[in-house]
């Protein structure tokens, strides 16, 4: 089992590899998930982005209400470059984050394995009121390798945002273009999931 600061070092030494995948564009989900992302979260209030490589969702919200955090040195310095005006931070595993409204946690949490998730959601949930989280969830999925992959079940979500005082407000789904092939989507789902949770109370 790796720990949150095991997996840092990881992505730190792997750089951009395997930040999406290679298939020759921004966007292996088939559409600009942007537009999805802005339609479904209020940046009023600041949107906090947890794993945000290099700031490949950043324009789905206004620059003044958007920060990018990232353990990844060389992922934020690219974001820095290749986005002026938009606020990126290099942060250390489980560190506190800034307060903002809303958090985006994309195609991230499916990256920590399920010791170190309470760990990884803890500080993101003290920050924020609204988690927003998007992957492909279904734990069939699940492999070994470089990276591993942790991918689980939508239930297993509501689950573990409950344990943080989080309650699952909506959802919505869309095929994921890139997995939605043979062998692939053979047995496993291949739909894009994002659930939004709000606070308790």
């Amino acid at each position: 089992m790796a720990t949150l600061e095991e997996l840092a070092a990881f992505w730190n030494a792997e750089g951009l590899r395997h930040v999406i995948p290679d298939v020759g564009g921004e966007f292996p989900e088939g559409f600009d998930v942007r537009l999805m992302l802005s339609q479904m979260i209020d940046a009023t209030d600041g949107v906090l982005e947890v794993g945000c490589g290099y700031g490949r969702l950043c324009k789905a919200f206004p620059a003044q209400s958007y920060l990018g955090v990232d353990v990844n040195v060389s992922a934020v310095s690219t974001a820095r470059e290749n986005h002026p005006g938009y606020r990126f931070e290099c942060i250390e595993p489980g560190a506190e984050l800034p307060k903002a409204g809303t958090a985006l946690i994309y195609t991230v949490a499916c990256h920590i394995p399920d010791e170190e998730l309470g760990r990884f959601l803890a500080p993101i949930c003290a920050a924020v009121d609204r988690v927003v989280i998007g992957e492909v969830m279904d734990e069939r999925w699940r492999r070994d390798g470089n990276p591993p992959i942790f991918n689980r079940d939508p239930e297993a979500y509501v689950g573990a945002m409950l344990r943080q005082g989080f309650e699952l407000e909506r959802y919505g789904k869309a095929v994921y273009a890139r997995y939605d092939t043979p062998a692939f989507n053979v047995g496993r789902d291949v739909r894009l999931t994002v659930h939004v949770y709000r606070r308790k109370g």
